[in-house]
């Protein structure tokens, strides 16, 4: 519709206005130079803005149907001031809006049939769309959004289940478990070996650690098993008591093993 009006676009070389057709971003030219204008046009009424009319108007699309589809004769009994028209639908049963959309008024390119009920469903379906012409872009992009959060947290669940139980073991209040002590040392994380060591001493030491596997051998037994000569050297590295001639779970004592 744009596309059909002339507007007044930025001066030119000469500093002259000029007109040119409108694109399709431009906005659809009001059809009254002023508001005295529209109001003398009709009946003293200043027509409504339609650009956000299904969003400001209670009821949505439904009551712009109902309005639309309401103009009919006034039953028997009630009277029409001079001016107004009856509208089923409108609250107060009169209003200055006539009918202005009857069969065949408008060619469709397709068979669809143009009977009053199909156009005012279109034009119901036009103003839904101007209120908010990016509503489907949002849509999709939404949509998008959703998969990435749900990607994230998809993700998120496999770091805390395979990674995050390591770091927290790990952490300086809480006892070194045999599993997580397992992977850390199978993996040669050294930093987390470098950590966990002396953890690991201090509560076998002290108190005793909650998990038998952990309390019957020391991070050196553990280091020669997998075996790993990096965390082998890392652990001799930190020069911590450890008496390496004291049997595992499994019988075996550090000096019996060649490095």
């Amino acid at each position: 519709m744009a596309e059909e009006c002339k507007y007044t676009d930025n001066p030119d070389d000469q500093g002259e206005m000029f007109e040119c057709m409108g694109k399709l971003t431009d906005l659809i030219p009001h059809p009254y130079t002023n508001e005295e204008v529209a109001q003398a046009a009709n009946s003293r009424a200043l027509p409504s803005d339609l650009s956000l009319i299904t969003n400001v108007q209670h009821g949505g699309v439904n009551y712009i149907y109902a309005l639309l589809t309401g103009c009919t004769n006034a039953p028997a009994g009630v009277d029409i001031k001079e001016g107004l028209n009856y509208n089923l639908y409108f609250p107060r049963g009169s209003i200055t809006m006539v009918q202005n959309i009857f069969d065949g008024i408008i060619k469709y390119e397709d068979e669809i049939p143009n009977t009053v009920l199909q156009i005012i469903k279109d034009v119901v379906a036009f103003l839904n769309w101007a209120t908010e012409p990016e509503f489907d872009d949002c849509k999709k992009i939404g949509a998008k959004v959703a998969l990435l959060f749900l990607l994230l947290i998809f993700i998120a669940l496999w770091i805390k289940c395979n990674r995050w139980h390591i770091i927290k073991s790990s952490g300086p209040d809480l006892p070194v478990m045999y599993l997580d002590a397992l992977e850390i040392f199978s993996k040669g994380n050294i930093a987390q070996v470098k950590q966990i060591t002396p953890k690991w001493m201090v509560s076998n030491k002290n108190t005793g650690s909650n998990d038998p596997l952990i309390s019957s051998c020391t991070p050196l037994h553990l280091a020669i098993q997998c075996p790993r000569k990096d965390i082998i050297v890392a652990i001799l590295d930190l020069k911590l008591p450890m008496p390496i001639d004291t049997p595992d779970a499994q019988g075996m004592t550090a000096v019996t093993t060649e490095l």
